[in-house]
């Protein structure tokens, strides 16, 4: 094996394993971003319909 390829074999896996720790926290900030946009959304309609 290559010393390239070997490099490159264990940047895959520390991105993997970066991945699959980080997952839940992925996530968590993703469904909070969709929560206040949503928010933002509802308020600027409330502002819009009692404007």
């Amino acid at each position: 094996m290559p010393p390239e390829q070997i490099l490159a074999t264990l940047v895959a896996l520390a991105g993997a394993v970066l991945v699959t720790s980080l997952w839940k926290q992925l996530l968590t900030l993703v469904l909070v971003g969709i929560v206040l946009i949503f928010c933002v959304g509802l308020y600027n309609v409330a502002v819009v319909v009692a404007g």
